[in-house]
This record gives structure tokens, C-alpha cells and sequence, in this order.
């Protein structure tokens, strides 16, 4: 049996740890926020990224969409020999009770937006989860998107009461001036609760040729605008529905590539294809 530190108690962490428990003994998380460093997740304490140097351990697993940024971190440290790769495909970020949780959140939420007639998106790694014929909760977060800011808003101030106090409702900011948004703006609503349900509902907005979304390291996600011009489309999920664009493929290829029905070994944040800094985005609005 291995002595090995998990990094990162996210739900690529928390997928890990339910992959790995039963061979290995898991001596410590590490974790670069420090709201996590000090406490513990399932009585196995959390440490910074710094401190692993003065852990005793066979290997750090690393996984989910971060692992270009954790591998650089732990390469700085001298630790390069220790790292081992969690594949995409070796771990699940379900279990029975994310997955209802999951589901039951989605059904209020499609509801809610009919009833209040605001339209919704629901995309990337949980639309492929759909078409891969799989549970939602299979993927580390479920992303929902709206096309105007004040819909944005009017949510913040609302979800709270819906969802009640079992989930919940986060907001982030922006930073720094973006594109259209400013700094102190939403830039993201996040819907949690302790069974490792993750809902983001982002902003997809105008600029230029383009619809854009705020990543989280000062670049944008970008599309051509004709991706959007076929509209909402109604997509079969277990036994209801849920909103996606009509040209839901043409979307999913412009960020993934054509294979994106494949479960990959390996994909961090650097594998999107269409993530561009303002200057960038600037340059081809010429």
C-alpha cells in the first residue's frame, strides 16, 4: 500500500479519493485555497501546496481540469519523480446521492425558467455528458448559460429563495474590467451543496463577431455569432427535457474538436480550442 497526498479536495479530488480509498493510503490533501488549508476532508487533513515538503509520501495524484497548473507547481517544488496522473477516464464524479441531488436541482431549475420565460443553455462537459447517454452528475460541473446580464442579476437576487436553504448560491466577480462587464460585476451564480452538487450559470454576451464568456485566468471562450443564430432546441434527459442551441455540435466542435463524444485520458483548461485574451478577440473583430 502506497502513502500518497491528493491534490486539491474539488470534486476531481473528492472523485480521486473515492477511486483510490480502498488501496491506498491517502496520509494527506493539498489544496491552494486557503480558506481548505488547516481543516480536513474525510479526517484526512488539507495542507498548502508548500507544505508537502515536509510530508512523507510515496506520490501526489493530480487529476481533473487543472492538472497542467498543478503539474507546474509541483515540478517547481522538485517534486517531478512524485507525480502521478489520475485519468480522466479512471475516476467518476458520481455517486447515487450527487446524481438525484443533481437532477432534482436541474428539473426546479428548467421549471423556473419556463415559468419566468428566460431563456437558458445547458452546455459543455454536461451537454456531452447527455449525448454520451450518461447521469449529469458524471461530470465535475453542470453549466447553464444565459444571454444577458440582467437575467444574471435577476437570478442572483431570486435562486436563493427557490432553491432554499439545502443548496447553496454563490456569486463570483469579476476583477478586473473585461470585455462588457466591469470589475465588481457577476461574472458566474454557482449552485453547491455538501453531496458535491456543482450548477454554474455564466454569461455568454456580444462582442463584436463574437459571443463571449469570462474564463478564469483573463482569457474569454469564444464563438462566431452564426452558432447562436439557429436558437434553443429541447434535448431528452432521463425522463424530462432541458435547453440547448439548436447548433449545439457546431459549438461543441468549436471547443472541443470533432471527437469530443470521447472520453479523453487527459484534458486540462489548456485543451480548449477557443479561449482568446482581449487582444487576441480584438485583433479578429478587425
Amino acid at each position: 500500500m502506497k502513502n500518497i497526498v491528493i491534490f486539491g479536495t474539488g470534486a476531481a479530488g473528492r472523485a480521486i479519493h473515492r477511486a483510490v480509498n480502498d488501496r491506498d493510503n491517502i496520509v494527506a490533501f493539498i489544496d491552494n485555497n486557503k480558506q481548505k488549508q488547516g481543516s480536513k476532508y474525510m479526517d484526512i487533513p488539507i495542507y498548502s501546496v508548500d507544505e508537502i515538503v515536509k510530508l512523507e509520501f510515496d506520490y501526489i495524484y493530480i487529476g481533473g481540469i487543472w492538472v497542467d497548473e498543478m503539474e507546474a507547481q509541483l515540478v517547481n517544488l522538485g517534486l517531478k519523480d512524485k507525480i502521478k496522473l489520475i485519468e480522466d477516464r479512471d475516476i467518476s464524479f458520481s455517486t447515487p446521492d450527487r446524481e438525484r441531488l443533481t437532477d432534482e436541482v436541474m428539473r426546479i431549475l428548467d421549471g423556473y425558467f419556463n415559468q419566468i420565460k428566460m431563456d437558458y443553455f445547458i452546455c459543455n462537459s454536461g451537454l456531452i455528458s447527455i449525448l454520451r447517454s450518461k447521469a449529469l452528475s458524471v461530470v465535475s460541473d453542470v453549466d447553464l448559460y444565459v444571454l444577458k446580464y440582467s437575467d444574471l442579476e435577476y437570478l442572483a437576487r431570486n435562486l436563493p429563495d427557490l432553491l432554499g436553504s439545502k443548496y447553496q448560491v454563490n456569486l463570483r466577480y469579476i476583477q478586473d474590467d473585461g470585455l462588457n462587464l466591469k470589475a465588481g460585476d457577476i461574472k458566474r451564480i454557482t449552485i453547491t451543496n455538501s453531496d458535491g452538487v456543482v450548477i454554474d450559470i455564466g454569461l455568454f454576451d456580444n462582442y463584436g463577431k463574437f459571443k463571449v464568456c469570462d474564463y478564469d485566468d483573463g482569457r474569454f471562450f469564444y464563438f462566431p455569432n452564426e452558432i447562436f443564430d439557429g436558437g434553443l432546441k429541447r434535448l431528452n434527459y432521463k425522463d424530462f427535457s432541458l435547453s440547448v442551441l439548436k447548433n449545439y455540435h457546431q459549438y461543441l466542435c468549436f471547443m472541443y474538436g470533432d471527437n469530443y463524444i470521447e472520453v479523453p485520458k487527459r484534458f486540462s483548461s489548456n485543451d480548449y480550442l477557443n479561449l482568446k485574451t482581449k487582444s487576441e478577440l480584438d485583433s479578429l473583430n478587425i
